[in-house]
């Protein structure tokens, strides 16, 4: 039986988003402090809460070419164990990487996973687990953008507007993180069953099918 294409990189990914929710965590407490005792925050914690900083973002950047890779391989994947998935890998890729549409296109992406495992009996609640996720996921995402925008126009930001922003990034991080680990488990669950029928094919009822030959078979 072939390997998964993702393989790789969903263990990649699934180490790298678990040192970011980490990294995100350890930010949310700093702004908590740095919302209620500013002196407390300057003074003892603020060399910490930038080390913090400088390596998520470094972290962020990587996950960002990292997750690109493996959001294409998934797609290579699940056009592979599912014969009429409607998602071919380059334009889940476009969905993700074009601007302003990629609001609509990344939740949309795994919507259209959440319910093509929904159809499979076995995933059915780890696809009805991806589809809820991507709902706060696209909210999030239209949260983010006024976030940033208040965060980069004011030299002096409040507690409030800090905490708040942490608390987002946090929240958004970790459902990346949960959608990462299910749709990996999703692809291992039924590529594990095509390999015990050599030959088995998915189809959209959900069931693993040996698909008729185009000769009489040998007996």
């Amino acid at each position: 039986m072939i390997a998964l294409k993702s393989d790789l990189f969903s263990f990649v990914l699934k180490i790298l988003l678990s040192a970011l929710v980490a990294l995100s965590a350890a930010d949310l407490c700093f702004s908590a402090i740095y919302m209620i005792d500013y002196d407390l925050f300057n003074d003892h914690l603020y060399p910490a809460s930038d080390f913090v900083e400088s390596i998520s973002g470094i972290l962020l950047a990587v996950i960002l070419i990292v997750f690109l890779i493996w959001i294409y391989r998934v797609h290579a994947d699940l056009n592979r164990l599912f014969l009429q998935y409607a998602r071919k890998p380059i334009v889940a890729l476009l969905c993700v990487i074009i601007p302003i549409f990629n609001f609509y296109g990344l939740p949309s992406t795994f919507l259209h996973i959440g319910s093509r495992y929904q159809r499979t009996p076995a995933l059915r609640k780890a696809g009805g687990r991806i589809s809820g996720l991507a709902v706060p996921l696209i909210l999030l995402e239209l949260v983010t953008v006024p976030l940033n925008r208040a965060m980069s126009g004011t030299e002096d930001v409040p507690g409030a507007l800090m905490f708040a922003y942490s608390l987002v990034s946090f929240a958004t991080h970790v459902i990346y993180l949960a959608l990462t680990l299910l749709v990996s488990r999703g692809l291992h669950h039924v590529h594990a069953r095509a390999g015990e029928e050599p030959g088995a094919m998915t189809f959209d009822n959900g069931t693993l099918e040996r698909p008729e030959l185009p000769f009489p078979a040998r007996s």
